[in-house]
This record gives structure tokens, C-alpha cells and sequence, in this order.
């Protein structure tokens, strides 16, 4: 399990619309869930991946035979569980790496969904967070098998967690760490836990802690056991501001965009190439490298350049800095002959140039952000899928604009285009359709 692709997984779910959006955030919940509790330094850092194999198998700790459930389980859990997960005789996973697998290996996955009321609550708090591979389905017809599953994962959780665990990889990058404080932030703001938000504030504190050094601006890439390394990568940067920049839009603490300009500042001094646009990988000081390259394709990982253009948009129109925009613009046409020849190679920058093409609408949002009227109006603004707007606060380094937009009794909210507002409101749902339309 990569932690980057945990990432990716997590990002999908703000596209997802009504039954599909549910049954999509609780396989987002149990991911997040899976990080919580066993990628996670107790300080906050997310490490960066954990094995298939352990005692030599592939799969051993998370699959399961017909033979093992059938002997755990009473006859109605059993019964239940074979059809959610499609259990059968001879399992669907072969270890062929190994001279002699395992027989009859089932890897879960929801073959016949159950349905149940979306209030249900989650196992004691713990059930459905102790499994990246059962996942919960929240949709609204009352099933009485949705207590069966959950007692039966209980059981299923209590003895996997008997087993010996597959080997973890504890060293905590700051650029995946970037990616996955951006979906903890995009889950705290879509789906409105703030159990997801405290992770996030975590993981930024360790982040400034343990790899940030705030005198020089200087992010370094990788913390193990007390030590860091002196590497300086674009993906560090670029990743970190991403997920930053994210976090401010859920939360609109000032202090959350204070550190996202820092690390695009840094960015562009220590990266970028005002010449011919674009940013290299490595710094300028970099002594151990033959020659300095620039990444212009998008992967299991999004580029660097990618990363970083999209993230310098969005703070751009948070903030008005002309230099944000101004490198992003650069990057772009950079890659205006990549772009138009292999437009696949460059998915993610694809989206940053839709938003440069665009002019994005802000929302902007006044009022306390402790406040639960504040709060409501903020998840709101995030409820609506629209990829081409910024969410800001009137506090802080914002643009000018919106530092004198009128402060009323109570939360309010404006969706702004250039100089021009839509009459304000404090209803949520209201603010839902004016962002629809």
C-alpha cells in the first residue's frame, strides 16, 4: 500500500453525486480510516507505505478462506458476509510469486452491496475503522443485515489483528505527505468530520516540526527516527503547498495560507525558471546531480511542474499575487507543445489549465470560523462539485477585494467574479444552489 495512492483514492470522492457519492465516501472514510490508524506516526506524519507479504505470502494478513469465516462466524454472519464479499471454495487470489501458495484465498471486495440507514453509527466508533479492505455502504432502506456485517466485521478485525503484520516502511516524505494532507483536508471539507481536520492540523505541525525550517524557508524531503535529510526536491514544495492550500480552503485559518505563501515563495526562488518557464526538479545547489531536469509527465504521481502550476492558480486567486499567476502562466506555455501533442501525458496539468482559462469564482465567506453558522456555510461551499473556484476567508493575506466585503451578525457568504458579488447570504442551502448554477 503507497501512501500516494491512498492520496489519489480520496480525491475522487468530491465528483460523486448522491447514492454513487455515499457508497464512493465510504470507501474515502475507510482509506482515511486505514492511515489513521496504521500509517500514521503517532506525531502526526504519514508514513510512506506498508507491504503485501508477510510470513512469506502475499496477502496472507488481509485474505481470508471460506474454512476460516465459516468457523468464526455464526450461521447468519457467515451467510451474510459470503454474499457481501463473494466468498467462495477456491477464493479469487493466486500468489504466483510463490512456489506454493495458499489455496482458497478470498481478498474482500463488495460484490453484493447491503444497504442501511446513513445514521447508522460506525461500530462502536471502531469497527469500520479498523479495515482498508471492508468497506461500510450508507444508503437509506433499513436492511437488517447491516448489524450482521457489523458484528461479523468485529470478529473478522479482532482476529486479523492477531496476525503478523506486513512490514511497514516508516520513513515520512514530505511531498506524499503533501498529497495526503490535501485529502484529509478535501474529506474534512466535503464530508464534514472533524475528526479528518484534526489529522490534517496535525500532520502540518509535524510537517513545520520535524521538516520545515521557518528561518530559512528551506522544506526538506525525509524524516526517519529523529533525523532528516538535506535534499531539496520540487515535489516537496509543490506537493506540500497543494495539500496546504487545500487545508486553508476547509478551514480558512489564516495561519494555514501564511505558511502556503512561504512554501510557494520558496518554490519559485529555489525552482523555478523565469527564462523559459517551468521548474526544475532539483535546486540550483544541488552539487551531486550531472544535469538539472524539469518533469513534464504526469504518473502514478502528478509532475512536480504539474503540482505546483495548479496550486500557484488557486493561491493566486486567494491571494491577487500577480507572481503566482505569472509563473503558473509561464509553466503552462512551457508545456503548450507537450499539451498539445500527448494532452494523456499531462492529465493533471490539463487541470490547471482549465482553471487558467477560466475565471474561477470565489467564495468568499465572512464571520467567526469558530462559529457553527460559519462552519455550515464553509461545508456548504464545498458541498458543490466546482473545480474552478477558491474558497477564502476575509482575514489574513487574501486578496485586497475581499478584506473589505461587509462583516454582518453572523456568517455570511459571497461568490465573487472579478469586482462583482452575488448579493450575500447566510443560508447554506441557498449558497448550494447559487453555486449550481
Amino acid at each position: 500500500v503507497q501512501l500516494y495512492l491512498d492520496a489519489h483514492l480520496i480525491a475522487k470522492t468530491e465528483s460523486r453525486k448522491q447514492k454513487a457519492e455515499m457508497e464512493f465516501a465510504a470507501v474515502a472514510r475507510d482509506i482515511l480510516d486505514y492511515v489513521q490508524r496504521d500509517m500514521t506516526h503517532r506525531d502526526g506524519g504519514f508514513y510512506s507505505a506498508e507491504d503485501a507479504d508477510s510470513e512469506g505470502h502475499e496477502g496472507k494478513f488481509y485474505c481470508w478462506t471460506r474454512t476460516e469465516l465459516s468457523k468464526l462466524l455464526t450461521v447468519e454472519e457467515f451467510n451474510v458476509v459470503v454474499r457481501h464479499f463473494g466468498i467462495t471454495e477456491e477464493g479469487n487470489f493466486v500468489d504466483h510469486s510463490h512456489p506454493t501458495p495458499l489455496a482458497g484465498q478470498n481478498v474482500l471486495s463488495i460484490v453484493e452491496p447491503i444497504e442501511g440507514p446513513t445514521s447508522e453509527k460506525r461500530e462502536s466508533g471502531k469497527a469500520e475503522t479498523q479495515s482498508s479492505h471492508v468497506h461500510s455502504q450508507d444508503c437509506d432502506h433499513g436492511s437488517t443485515d447491516v448489524p450482521v456485517l457489523a458484528s461479523a466485521r468485529a470478529k473478522m478485525i479482532a482476529v486479523r489483528a492477531k496476525r503478523i503484520r506486513p512490514h511497514l516502511d516508516d520513513k515520512i516524505l514530505a511531498s506524499w505527505n503533501g498529497l495526503m494532507l490535501g485529502a484529509f483536508a478535501r474529506a474534512y471539507a466535503v464530508l464534514g468530520d472533524e475528526t479528518y481536520r484534526t489529522v490534517a492540523e496535525k500532520n502540518v505541525k509535524f510537517i513545520q516540526t520535524k521538516l520545515w525550517d521557518a528561518k530559512s524557508k528551506t522544506l526538506y524531503h525525509r524524516w526517519r527516527d529523529g533525523e532528516r535529510d538535506s535534499v531539496q526536491l520540487l515535489d516537496a514544495y509543490a506537493f506540500q503547498l497543494d495539500g496546504v492550500v487545500e487545508l486553508y480552503e476547509a478551514t480558512l485559518d489564516p495561519k494555514h495560507l501564511d505558511f502556503a505563501i512561504a512554501l510557494a515563495d520558496s518554490m519559485i526562488e529555489k525552482f523555478y525558471d523565469p527564462k523559459d518557464g517551468g521548474f526544475w526538479q532539483s535546486g540550483a545547489d544541488s552539487k551531486d546531480l550531472i544535469l538539472r531536469v524539469k518533469d513534464d509527465s504526469d504518473g502514478a504521481e502528478p509532475a512536480g511542474n504539474s503540482v505546483a502550476t495548479l496550486a500557484l492558480l488557486k493561491l493566486a486567486a486567494i491571494t491577487e499575487r500577480a507572481d503566482y499567476r505569472n509563473a503558473a502562466d509561464k509553466t503552462l506555455a512551457a508545456a503548450a507543445g507537450k499539451i498539445e501533442q500527448m494532452p494523456h501525458a499531462l492529465p493533471y496539468l490539463l487541470l490547471a489549465l482549465d482553471l487558467s482559462l477560466d475565471d474561477p469564482k470565489r467564495v468568499a465567506i465572512t464571520g467567526d470560523p469558530a462559529a457553527a453558522d460559519f462552519k455550515a456555510l464553509l461545508h456548504a461551499a464545498h458541498s458543490v462539485y466546482e473545480p474552478n473556484k477558491v474558497v477564502l476567508g476575509n482575514r489574513g493575506a487574501v486578496e485586497p477585494f475581499a478584506l473589505t466585503l461587509p462583516v454582518k451578525d453572523g456568517a455570511t457568504a459571497y461568490i465573487c467574479t472579478g469586482h462583482t458579488c452575488t448579493p450575500p447570504t447566510s443560508d447554506p442551502d441557498a449558497l448550494r444552489k447559487l453555486l449550481s448554477h
